[in-house]
């Protein structure tokens, strides 16, 4: 399974980003292989698109899950519409990935911040 997570660096060691569309990396998480592909965010400073960009991006990848802190409506309804799970993480990614496999992150099933809310956290 390949899983998207939204990253404050570049290595499971890092934190999971609390502002996914402003993440500054996603890391892709092959769970069978421990494989890590880096993604750097381009479009993070972006003023407006940034969650249904960062959303195609990764669906692109052929991602099955999501794992990140909050997300909001318009990459949340991007990853639905691509039939992509969403978890909530928290703290060290490579102990989200963990909590993933063993089926201990609860699912997202709604945006739970409202839009834009990442541009006004990032400044």
């Amino acid at each position: 399974m390949k899983i998207a997570i939204s990253a404050t660096g570049r290595n499971i060691e890092s934190n999971i980003d609390t502002t996914f569309g402003r993440a500054p990396f996603f890391l892709i998480v092959d769970t069978k292989t421990k494989e890590v592909k880096v993604i750097v965010n381009k479009v993070g400073d972006r003023p407006s698109g940034v969650g249904v960009t960062v959303g195609n991006i990764l669906a692109n990848e052929e991602i099955d899950a999501v794992i990140t802190t909050d997300i909001g409506p318009f990459a949340f309804e991007t990853f639905e519409q691509c039939g992509i799970r969403i978890y909530r993480g928290e703290g060290k990614i490579n102990d989200a990935i963990q909590q993933f496999t063993e089926g201990k992150l609860s699912e997202i099933t709604k945006a739970t911040v409202p839009r834009y809310i990442g541009l006004k956290r990032k400044k």
